[in-house]
């Protein structure tokens, strides 16, 4: 019987599994089998692949505003997951903007400004600024960054409005960690964490534990 954790959390009966060649933790190779990520009869996550997933988000820090495209991916609703987060970057761009466009216009009028070629100043400033556009370095900044959310829009949105993607595990992954970026962005400021690995003595294990301490910067 395969453990909990391998079996299809709906119940399916798993085709058998085949020897596949691998690489070891010791740098060699042989052949062994691979456990499924997702059921290959109704795609829902393993309930190890869910518990490595949870893990990483938590370690990613997603955004707030992707919660619900976090637990639909967690009951392996990818497509709905997917769709989810576009919308939740949408919002946030009307919000942040007060404008009533969507998608790819909503993205372009909400990011651009001009400059008076003459002078170098800004001639109108952007509803939506990722920095201070003191130099050129910064307002190229501001332009890739609405090159990119104008491409998020028009670019994979439309493959999944049109389905000429697939829908699975990974491109959710994919487009979740897209938005969560964006959103980043868009509160106001880059921020950076640095983690540190710091030793403390534990009885449980009768030695010493790593434990990673997190600092934000801004």
């Amino acid at each position: 019987m395969r453990r909990e954790e391998y079996a299809c959390p709906n119940g399916c009966s798993l085709p058998p599994r085949k020897k596949q060649l691998r690489e070891y933790s010791n740098g060699t190779y042989g052949f062994d089998f691979y456990d499924f990520t997702f059921c290959p009869c109704c795609g829902s996550l393993m309930p190890y692949s869910l518990k490595k997933l949870k893990g990483f988000f938590e370690v990613y820090n997603i955004h707030a505003a992707l919660s619900d495209a976090v637990q639909l991916i967690y009951k392996s609703e990818f497509e709905s997951a997917a769709r989810e987060a576009f919308v939740a970057v949408e919002n946030y761009l009307k919000k942040k903007s007060g404008l009533d466009s969507h998608g790819f216009d909503l993205a372009t009028r909400a990011l651009s400004f001009e400059i008076d070629k003459q002078t170098g100043e800004i001639k109108r400033a952007p509803l939506i600024a990722i920095n201070d556009l003191k130099n050129e370095s910064e307002r190229n900044e501001q332009d890739g960054i609405r090159y990119m959310l104008m491409g998020f829009f028009q670019g994979p949105r439309n493959l999944y409005q049109d389905n000429h993607i697939g829908s699975g595990v990974s491109n959710t992954i994919s487009v979740i960690i897209e938005a969560s970026f964006f959103l980043h962005l868009l509160d106001g400021q880059l921020r950076c964490f640095y983690v540190f690995l710091i030793p403390e003595p534990c009885e449980m294990f009768h030695g010493t534990r790593i434990i990673a301490h997190s600092f934000l910067f801004s």
